[in-house]
């Protein structure tokens, strides 16, 4: 209900004498006053229900029902309960002046009636009727207010608060429509609470843009002034904003603004849509006071918003760094930090693998000495650089709490806090400590590779020097049978230096390219059985030799015995030397399983079974900087005189020609330990060497072609002192004009393969062209792994490697002279 600030309203006068009614409705009405009469009780109480009137002169002597049951029952109506009421009368008894105020009047005025004192009874009636208006008018607000900031203190939920404030203020003000608009950036906004009368549509969500604000209205808004609109028609506004109220069928509108901070964040609006209204100062006031309270919840609101985003956001953060250090514990590097006083901060799973320190362990040492007194200097320069330049990475050498040393791939980075400031350093390490191994093994097998490469080439020559050699001392011991004593031995020792030499080309062959032999199944406890009474027979006494064999039976191995028997006694050999003052030589063998981890260790190995043979002595030891080179060709600590520094290397290449590979452990002043790792293979296979009958020729005549004129030389006297002639030629264009000569005659092709010139493989492929039974024996003084492989595709008969001797090539020439048809070439 509106309270009134004027003193002028509806009177109404109840009298049943004409001339009464007469000359009050005169006198109010001359007064101002807008008057209603009633000359009966009846007709008063009917017109007191529709007119509402502000004041009720009633006169206490009336026909029907007299003045006080008309005031009882008008008091006994809800909506006329509260309607002031004078009675007019004659009566001066003071009994009934109380019963009139026991039934709620307000006052008596005496017949005759007195002008000014009717005037100035009514005035002060309504005045005081008025006061009790504003008074309780203004205790539901304080109350509406209260209520209003108590649901503000209980809850945080703004949009709640809003529309509940919406809502009271529609109902206490009685109007169409209350809503809170909030402004955008560019003071467009939108209606983001609103309570509306059925009557009218609603604008909830219903986005507004005035072209006018900024311009009309906001800097008086945001110095908190209010705006009160009547009648928008005649309020003086612009016609875009007209336009704009218009749309939400808006009459009269108060508006206030809400601020936050200085800023205004909203509006707090009241509707007339029905028509005009004349707002009052206590309408403006309530909602000044409301958009108070309501900026005090928009800022509660977003404090509590700022601080649960805060918190999410902080929430989110531990997780992430719960996740983090969740993966960082699954990495498989090591990862830790670690602050300015060397104190460990974070040290995951990685970590205490690696280096064996657990967490509670590392925190209470000191990082630097437990990781890196390897290289102090080092680490000191690596610290430098990381707090220069944020970061660093390089190769470091460390402790594990066990003591072994390894190498990592270290890579530190220098953590900042929020303003910039270093407080920490995050560690990553990469174990490369079996990497490293591998690249030098890899390294050792290119150095290697190369010098077998320099050494395959030096072998030819060797063999092609050899070879004359060789067949002439076993010619000269053949010709000559009943030269004296002397000269037979000094014949000897020609023919067993050359083969002495010859067998020192094999090595480096064999070390070279790991050439094979005959191959067959052999079993290692009898090969180490044999080597043990070898050793036992011929190793000094103060050397005590011992076999350690499994109970079971070893696997078998896939070898060529004799190439076992020769690293193994290499092997041995270099044990007895490393003990100048007796010791123990052991040799013991077992059945080993290499998975795929222990494979990745070896440049050599492969995942499988292996039968391991170890040779360990208890001699002087290898030092450490030496150890990587022991299997260089040529390379030896022995003095001069007593090694040729082919012994380990020709060990190895034989080993790598049978899929195996070998290990070494070696302790200065503790002894050495050479593990052999051979696949194994339950295939056992036999062979067996055909020993033809030795016969002299029949007078073929074969064609010797060599770029050699000593092997020519020796080749033929060899074959015309067994009674076959002979053709040379240096090269293949000469070796093809002499066939094309003596195709008929010629029975036999002695090719050697390495020529200048036209090389011998294309010379034979000639050949085969011209006479595809042509009969063909290939000498070479260097045999590859691909050179039998070459040679039978061009239907060679025999390949003969160099040095040869007269033995070996007069039973091959008979072989295949006694052979009618080509047979696949035999080495």
């Amino acid at each position: 209900m509106e309270p009134k600030t004027s003193e002028q309203g509806i009177i109404l006068v109840v009298d049943d004498t004409p001339t009464n009614l007469e000359v009050l409705f005169d006198l109010l009405g001359n007064s101002g006053f807008r008057v209603l009469v009633a000359e009966d009780g009846e007709s008063a109480i009917d017109k007191a229900n529709y007119a509402h009137p502000d004041l009720i002169l009633l006169d206490v002597l009336m026909p029907g029902i007299d003045g006080f049951e008309t005031c009882r029952r008008l008091k006994a109506n809800e909506a006329t309960r509260e309607i002031p009421i004078i009675f007019l009368t004659a009566l001066t008894d003071v009994v009934d002046k109380v019963h009139g105020f026991d039934l709620g009047a307000v006052d008596f005025i005496t017949k005759p009636l007195q002008c000014e004192e009717v005037i100035a009874r009514v005035k002060l009636q309504l005045r005081l009727q008025n006061l009790t208006k504003q008074l309780q008018h203004q205790i539901e607000q304080e109350h509406l207010i209260g209520e209003i900031a108590q649901g503000i203190r209980r809850s945080l939920k703004l949009d709640e608060i809003l529309q509940s404030t919406v809502d009271q203020v529609r109902r206490f003000l009685h109007t169409d429509r209350v809503v809170i608009f909030r402004f955008n950036s560019d003071f467009s906004g939108k209606i983001v609470n609103e309570s509306v009368d059925p009557a009218w549509k609603s604008v909830l969500a219903v986005e507004f843009y005035d072209p006018c604000f900024k311009e009309h209205y906001l800097q008086r808004y945001q110095q908190g002034q209010t705006s009160a609109k009547s009648d928008i028609y005649n309020a003086g506004l612009s016609p875009c904003h007209i336009e704009l109220l218009e749309q939400a069928q808006v009459r009269a509108n108060l508006v206030v603004p809400i601020l936050q901070n200085n800023h205004i964040w909203g509006l707090l609006i009241a509707h007339h849509c029905s028509g005009t209204h004349e707002w009052q100062m206590i309408e403006t006031t309530l909602l000044q006071q409301l958009a108070t309270q309501l900026g005090i919840a928009i800022q509660q609101s977003e404090l509590y918003e700022r601080t649960q985003n805060e918190l999410i956001e902080r929430q989110r953060a531990e997780q992430m760094v719960r996740e983090q250090a969740a993966l960082l514990n699954e990495a498989s590097d090591a990862i830790y930090a670690r602050d300015f006083a060397n104190h460990i901060l974070f040290w995951n799973h990685a970590a205490e693998q690696l280096y064996g320190w657990s967490q509670a362990e590392i925190q209470e040492k000191d990082a630097t000495e437990l990781l890196h007194n390897l290289q102090p200097q080092e680490f000191e320069t690596a610290l430098k650089v990381v707090f220069d330049q944020g970061a660093w990475q390089g190769e470091l050498q460390k402790f594990t709490k066990s003591g072994k040393a390894i190498t990592v791939m270290s890579r530190m980075t220098l953590v900042r806090d929020k303003v910039g400031m270093p407080k920490s350093i995050l560690t990553v390490d990469t174990d490369i400590t079996e990497k490293k191994q591998l690249e030098a093994q890899f390294l050792r097998a290119q150095r290697l590779e190369s010098i077998g490469t320099l050494a395959s080439g030096v072998a030819h020559d060797l063999n092609n020097i050899l070879t004359p050699i060789l067949a002439t001392s076993q010619l000269l011991l053949l010709k000559f049978p009943q030269e004296d004593d002397r000269t037979q031995q000094l014949l000897k020792i020609a023919e067993s230096n050359a083969k002495r030499g010859a067998e020192l080309v094999k090595q480096v062959l064999s070390f070279a390219r790991g050439t094979e032999g005959r191959r067959t199944a052999v079993q290692i406890s009898h090969l180490l059985g044999e080597i043990k009474e070898i050793t036992n027979r011929t190793f000094p006494k103060s050397i005590s030799i011992r076999t350690e064999l499994p109970p079971s039976s070893l696997n078998l191995v896939y070898a060529d015995p004799t190439q076992l028997h020769q690293i193994l006694m290499n092997l041995c050999v270099n044990a007895r030397d490393a003990m100048p003052d007796g010791g123990i030589l052991t040799l013991s063998a077992s059945n080993v399983v290499i998975d795929e981890s222990y494979a990745r260790t070896q440049l050599d190995a492969k995942a499988g079974d292996y039968v391991m043979i170890a040779i360990s002595d208890t001699g002087t030891g290898i030092p450490p900087e030496v150890v990587d080179r022991i299997f260089d060709p040529f390379f030896t600590t022995k003095e001069v005189g007593k090694g040729t520094g082919l012994g380990l290397s020709t060990v190895l290449g034989i080993i790598k020609s049978h899929a195996g590979f070998i290990e070494v452990d070696s302790r200065i002043g503790q002894g050495t330990c050479f593990k052999v790792y051979l696949p194994t293979s339950k295939n056992q296979s036999t062979s067996s060497t055909a020993t033809l009958e030795l016969l002299p020729g029949h007078g073929e005549l074969i064609l010797v072609v060599d770029d050699e004129t000593s092997i020519q030389d020796i080749t033929k006297t060899m074959l015309e002192d067994q009674n076959y002639r002979v053709l040379t030629a240096s090269d293949g264009f000469e070796a093809i004009s002499l066939y094309v000569k003596h195709n008929q005659e010629i029975a036999v092709v002695l090719m050697d393969l390495m020529m200048p010139e036209m090389d011998g493989l294309t010379a034979i492929r000639t050949l085969k062209k011209m006479n595809a039974e042509v009969k063909v024996i290939a000498t070479s003084g260097l045999v590859l792994d691909n050179t039998l492989a070459d040679v039978s595709s061009v239907g060679v008969d025999v390949l003969l490697p160099k040095p040869y001797t007269a033995e070996a090539l007069l039973k091959e020439l008979r072989r295949i002279l006694d052979t009618p048809t080509c047979a696949t070439p035999k080495r």
